[in-house]
């Protein structure tokens, strides 16, 4: 049996599989990516694809194929008894180009990756399962067992487990899958529904009913809805189709029908992850690492998003080009992030539960008028749309996030510029800025069709440095700026792309011999959102998450932090 070497091996060939083999291939690393399933499940219980996972995919080039089919939700109206509405709430406040949440059914979200991987060079190889590995300092030597049962030996220098809740690789890693099981059942369906009343396009619908809940997400295709519905605890209740028309004529709207199924399933809920993303040379993402309740829709997203972390990190290691520490960021990153998203659908979950014990007219009445109380206030709409976005994740208590700014005592009160140091003003407004492991904004004018947009400028494999030489700008900064930039490209060259943003509409005269690229921003717009009134920087990852920033832009200071990460 002759081993096979390559850099990484994938197992699991879900959305977080298929979105790491491709991110992996764009950094250039050689990868396999295995499952042992036939194809993509029909049991696709992910729909949701949410804006921060859009973006990610974007900087990817996979957007806009997963954009051809589905439909976007932007609003969601609540029925009560009777088909009286109680409650609508419109997805507001975002600011990205995908303001919606995307739902396609994870099988085509699958396809779609599937094909995104082909084009870079990559292939699926379905039945095909991992049966053990062993490990060593150097990489990880992995037995696989084909179709047929013939065996193959695999000597990758990194494994990542993607292969979900049942995970093989977390099993032989020996690593509890911490966590409780919900009494709450789920019976879900892929269906068509016929409401005898106005549904758009772009809306989601739930129904309250007595001891019973039904939420319909709307789907490709005509009348086609993702029909979900939560059972009590001791509700055993099979999803035939008999039974989603029962429960439906008893909350929905008087004439509505339920058929053609594509496909029915019932599940528990569970919530359970690990304590450790990694062991060694060997990794978990998705659900390998976290599973979760449904509410909110974030399950296959966090997982796309594990991916998109690991990936940019994985390759630098692998290349040389960045310290071995960097790597123990992921778990530092990602696992609080899973906590918190399992608390957050834990109480959704429990709130859930007690909202399916509801019986009175009393007690659902004044469910019904709290409801409606809620989403009529604008910051708590606001608030919603922005957790469902998943924009608001960031990684504050990083080890590989920094920033160096001076005291408040250190900034200019009064008079004229002299140096690069801030005003008071300008220190505060730099504070509202994005901060270290932040999301970093896109700027773009929301009212000009394909108004162009900041994230254009990033780079997609690299780190992406912005200077700021403030509203103030001068010849001597712009000096100073291009010197940065030309030391940098010097100490690490091939690893950052710098970009010069100028609170004008042409090319300042003391750039003009500076090759790199100039961002015009005459509308001040990336300044303001940036809180760059005053000579900045912020370095950006090439996940899109602020990595460092300083005020003023200081070379040594930036050099520094890069030589905790860079080799």
């Amino acid at each position: 049996m002759s081993t096979i070497e390559i850099d990484v091996l994938v197992v699991g060939a879900g959305p977080t599989g298929l979105a790491l083999a491709h991110e992996l291939r764009r950094h250039g690393l050689r990868c396999r990516v295995i499952d042992q399933g036939e194809g993509p499940s029909i049991w696709s219980k992910a729909q949701a694809i949410h804006a921060r996972t859009l973006e990610l995919l974007e900087r990817a080039g996979i957007a806009e194929d997963l954009l051809r089919d589905g439909k976007r939700i932007r609003q969601v109206n609540i029925y009560g008894a009777a088909g009286r509405r109680v409650a609508h709430m419109e997805i507001e406040g975002l600011d990205t180009a995908y303001p919606y949440i995307y739902s396609l059914a994870q099988r085509d979200t699958e396809i779609v990756l599937a094909r995104c991987l082909e084009r870079a060079g990559g292939v699926v190889e379905r039945q095909l399962r991992l049966a053990r590995f062993s490990q060593d300092e150097h990489g990880v030597d992995a037995t696989l067992v084909h179709a047929d049962g013939r065996e193959e030996a695999v000597r990758a220098a990194w494994l990542v487990g993607c292969d979900g809740a049942h995970s093989t690789v977390r099993h032989a890693l020996e690593l509890p899958f911490e966590g409780s099981s919900y009494e709450v059942r789920i019976i879900q369906a892929d269906v068509r529904v016929d409401l005898p009343i106005p549904a758009e396009d772009d809306e989601a619908v739930v129904f309250f009913g007595e001891g019973a809940l039904v939420g319909l997400l709307p789907l490709p295709g005509k009348h086609r809805y993702r029909m979900l519905v939560p059972r009590p605890p001791g509700d055993e209740t099979d999803a035939t189709l008999e039974n989603f028309q029962r429960i439906f004529t008893a909350v929905g709207p008087p004439g509505a029908v339920v058929d053609d199924p594509a496909w029915m399933i019932a599940f528990r809920l569970h919530c359970r992850m690990v304590g450790r993303y990694r062991v060694g040379r060997v990794f978990l993402a998705g659900d390998a690492a976290h599973i979760h309740s449904p509410a909110g829709g974030q399950g296959m997203n966090m997982g796309i998003q594990d991916a998109f972390n690991l990936a940019w990190k994985l390759a630098l290691c692998h290349h040389g080009r960045a310290r071995p520490e960097l790597l123990d960021s992921y778990h530092a990153e990602r696992h609080p992030v899973a906590a918190a998203t399992l608390a957050g659908t834990d109480a959704a979950t429990s709130g859930l539960a007690f909202n399916l014990g509801l019986r009175s007219h009393t007690a659902l009445e004044l469910r019904n008028r709290l409801v409606g109380f809620a989403t009529s206030l604008g910051f708590l709409r606001r608030k919603l749309s922005r957790a469902a976005s998943m924009l608001d994740v960031h990684y504050p208590g990083s080890p590989i996030v920094a920033q160096d700014r001076p005291s408040l005592l250190g900034a200019h009160v009064f008079g004229q510029r002299s140096d690069e140091a801030p005003f008071v003003r300008d220190w505060f407004h730099f504070g509202h800025g994005p901060a270290p492991g932040d999301r970093a904004p896109d700027v773009f004018d929301p009212e000009i069709e394909d108004s162009p947009r900041l994230f254009a400028a990033f780079d997609p494999l690299r780190h992406t440095l912005l200077l700021f030489d403030g509203a103030s700008a001068s010849e001597a900064g712009y000096r100073g700026l291009v010197a940065l930039a030309e030391r940098l490209e010097a100490r690490f060259p091939g690893l950052v792309a710098v970009r010069i943003v100028v609170p004008h509409d042409e090319r300042p005269a003391p750039l003009a011999a500076w090759p790199g690229e100039v961002l015009q921003d005459a509308d001040g717009r990336i300044h303001e959102r940036y809180g760059a009134r005053s000579e900045c920087l912020y370095l950006i990852r090439p996940d899109g998450y602020v990595a460092y920033r300083c005020q003023p832009a200081d070379p040594d200071k930036l050099v520094a932090y890069l030589e905790r990460i860079f080799v």
